[in-house]
């Protein structure tokens, strides 16, 4: 499963995400279990990683049987990216503001089986939503799919009033969208919506959100810092472990709810 292909990625230490391998994030499991099923009833001959960030999902999609990968980021990770090329020939980076690199794939003819656009949608600037909508339907392929995923209005609230608010976050936050809102854009745009879901509802953001996150950065500052010392940070492995094994069972309750 992608779940358990992800998770062993993870703990080789192939993907990295800021979070502590002792407490693995099992609400992912929902995400990854949607995206396998997408992914299960796409041609895996080709796909394109909007916003690519690091390239763990693209690292993940090419593990999960696709032919080849392209992926567009504006910010690269020299190191991550480095090695994920190194590794995987059949991979491509084309590093860029993503309006303009995908104006260019159009323009060369590209088209992919399967289009990733995991939390992007919402920042793109609405003035440019159009245009980025009649572009990625030039990119997908006749029997190709996408796979989008953005912070919904209904749990997280207006974009406006979220820290990742474009004014104050820069590439951040331009709108946060309803099912509707979004359902609409797409068909205007000539897109068949055929499944949607939340993985988030206002009981996880207020629970598990609110205290998973901020263990498992912290956990993960003391195991993997290298300003701390190499003894200091093998006590504190130690002397936590009891600790991470509890969090990490009222992490896997929360997520179950």
């Amino acid at each position: 499963m992608l779940y358990q292909t992800y998770q062993k990625l993870f703990k080789k230490g192939d993907i990295f995400t800021g979070f502590s391998h002792r407490l693995p994030d099992y609400a992912n499991k929902y995400w990854f279990d949607q995206l396998e099923k997408v992914i299960n009833t796409t041609p895996k001959r080709s796909f394109l990683d909007i916003g690519a960030g690091g390239g763990r999902l693209s690292r993940l999609l090419l593990e999960g049987g696709f032919e080849k990968g392209t992926a567009i980021e504006v910010a690269v990770d020299k190191n991550a990216w480095g090695a994920l090329l190194k590794q995987y020939s059949n991979m491509t980076l084309h590093e860029g503001m993503l309006q303009e690199k995908m104006q260019e794939l159009v323009a060369q003819g590209k088209t992919f089986d399967f289009i990733l656009l995991s939390e992007l949608f919402e920042h793109i600037p609405l003035d440019d939503v159009d245009v980025f909508l009649s572009v990625l339907k030039k990119l997908l392929a006749i029997d190709g799919k996408i796979y989008l995923t953005t912070p919904n209005f209904v749990v997280q609230g207006p974009a406006e009033e979220s820290h990742m608010w474009h004014e104050r976050e820069p590439w951040g936050h331009h709108k946060h969208y309803k099912f509707s809102e979004v359902k609409e854009l797409l068909q205007k745009h000539g897109f068949a919506v055929e499944w949607h879901t939340f993985e988030c509802n206002v009981q996880k953001s207020k629970s598990y959100n609110r205290y998973f996150y901020p263990a498992a950065r912290w956990d993960a500052r003391f195991l993997y810092s290298k300003k701390l010392p190499a003894v200091v940070r093998a006590a504190y492995k130690i002397a936590s472990y009891p600790a991470a094994l509890v969090a990490k069972g009222i992490f896997w309750f929360l997520a179950q709810r």
